[in-house]
């Protein structure tokens, strides 16, 4: 038996899905487009905005992550990227590691789908493929904020994607939404308490232990509960793409992603853009929930 092939039987089955680009299955992905595409379009009332700056060729998306659990945002916006490019032109999304390892067919059917582990080894397959991606820098530490900070967006602090963009000489296109956030109740992130239980070295991005109120349970403090989301209205917005070695005035080269300034900058201009464009879709909105 070679060496390859006893690695691959050792390999531990948690990694058996998500790490490599995947043939998406059209059948599969239509079938759900069907499905979420009722559901986001009667039960959250999505629209979107500013479909029109997508960019035709290849492009790294940002976004914020918004609604605990569910990523109802990016759900949203993937129904209308099909909407907009059909099928013939996938998006493929990072997620966090622990949904590909509850269960083999719910893993498989992620993979079919477009969804892969969000690290860089998945993420430069990806994009050697030609194909844009969808990542959620902000992880656990975004999607449990505060209710009452769902305006407010960090990412995370996390800036890899600029460094990737760099790297790939690709545009970030930045995506914001305005409601997400709202179709689950997060009363605390409970930040200071999962540090001091020490929870970020057990799970990765998991830096938060969240007090949420909702469908079914009530109030509750175990984030992986399935919930029934609040049918919020959700509105997206498409930002401009930034290219940037245009934004910050520079030659940029992939060695460029190795500096920390540089990438710095790049993070502080797009998160200050994506600031920015929630504040104005919040401010149109003239009640929580019904938008």
């Amino acid at each position: 038996m070679s060496k390859q092939k006893a690695h691959d039987l050792g390999a531990p089955r948690r990694h058996k899905y998500g790490h490599h680009v995947p043939q998406i299955e059209q059948r599969v992905l239509q079938r759900s487009h069907r499905i979420l595409s009722r559901l986001i379009k009667s039960y959250f009332r999505s629209e979107i905005r500013g479909t029109e700056r997508l960019p035709t060729s290849q492009t790294i998306i940002v976004t914020h992550h918004d609604g605990g659990m569910l990523p109802i945002n990016g759900i949203c916006f993937g129904v209308h990227w099909y909407d907009q490019f059909g099928f013939d032109r996938p998006l493929y999304v990072l997620t966090h590691d622990a949904l590909h390892s509850l269960w083999d067919p719910f893993s498989k059917l992620m993979a079919d789908s477009g969804l892969l582990r969000a690290d860089r080894r998945a993420m430069d397959a990806v994009l050697a493929t030609g194909q844009s991606v969808l990542l959620f820098p902000g992880a656990a530490r975004e999607s449990f904020r505060s209710f009452w900070k769902r305006r407010d967006i960090d990412l995370g602090g996390r800036k890899g994607f600029v460094a990737q963009a760099i790297r790939w000489g690709l545009p970030i296109t930045p995506i914001v939404s305005a409601g997400a956030h709202e179709t689950v109740i997060v009363l605390s992130s409970g930040q200071k308490l999962a540090e001091r239980l020490r929870i970020p070295k057990i799970v990765r991005s998991a830096d938060v232990l969240p007090l949420v109120a909702g469908f079914p349970w009530g109030v509750w403090a175990i984030p992986f509960l399935p919930q029934i989301p609040i049918p919020a209205k959700i509105t997206t917005e498409v930002l401009a793409p930034i290219h940037l070695s245009e934004a910050l005035g520079r030659d940029l080269r992939p060695e460029d992603a190795h500096d920390e300034t540089i990438v710095q900058a790049g993070f502080d201009l797009v998160l200050t853009r994506m600031r920015q464009a929630i504040d104005q879709l919040y401010d149109e909105r003239k009640y929580p929930f019904v938008g």
